[in-house]
């Protein structure tokens, strides 16, 4: 918060603390911030420990509808893209998002830390700072269909004739807004998700 916090708060000693730099816990209680009060945080960054999915269906007087979920478990999101979270490190660039989030003595509430050029060894750590739960549920494909009664579609000399709706990646439910989780960070910064609608009919003589 300012520099009555730094001094009366354990001494961190992974660089020059400044006010609007990120405090971390003292886990072993030495009074010390450093490589000791390490901890194991979040789970793999890599890939999900659990993968899984499941399909939903059912079908009433020719009006039915398929759905396949899939999700994902015990897996964990890292903040830590140059110039988006990490800015100006090794000449990277800023992001809008962190200029406009950052801590100012005026904005004590900020989302990221202080501005700091060519990279914060205090703040830039692998931490709970940054780490966001990536797991998802989402709809991965749906389909609803209609078809016909069979009493109508004689009458124009038909055997069958179905009118049906596709979709693709039509809803996820995940706490992790910042990117496709299911890309993970590497990809899902660069490639929004796609989505697909797909409306049909099917004829047959």
């Amino acid at each position: 918060k300012d520099q009555a916090d730094i001094e009366n708060s354990p001494k961190q000693s992974f660089g020059d603390v400044k006010p609007g730099d990120i405090k971390y816990k003292d886990v072993n209680g030495d009074n010390i911030i450093d490589a000791n009060d390490k901890v194991a945080i979040g789970y793999s960054t890599t890939a999900p420990e659990i993968y899984y999915s499941f399909n939903l269906g059912a079908e009433w007087k020719g009006l039915g509808f398929d759905a396949m979920f899939q999700g994902t478990g015990r897996y964990s999101a890292v903040l830590n893209t140059k110039s988006l979270y990490w800015p100006l490190i090794n000449n990277t660039t800023i992001s809008q998002e962190y200029y406009d989030n950052r801590w100012t003595p005026e904005n004590q509430d900020a989302k990221y830390p202080r501005l700091s050029y060519g990279g914060n060894s205090n703040n830039y750590r692998a931490s709970t700072y940054w780490l966001r739960n990536g797991s998802y549920l989402r709809l991965k494909n749906l389909e609803i269909g209609y078809t016909i009664p069979k009493s109508l579609v004689n009458k124009m000399h038909l055997n069958n004739i179905r009118i049906y709706f596709m979709g693709t990646n039509l809803v996820t439910f995940s706490s992790f807004k910042l990117w496709d989780p299911e890309l993970g960070s590497s990809n899902g910064q660069k490639y929004p998700l796609s989505k697909s609608y797909t409306l049909g009919l099917t004829i047959n003589i």
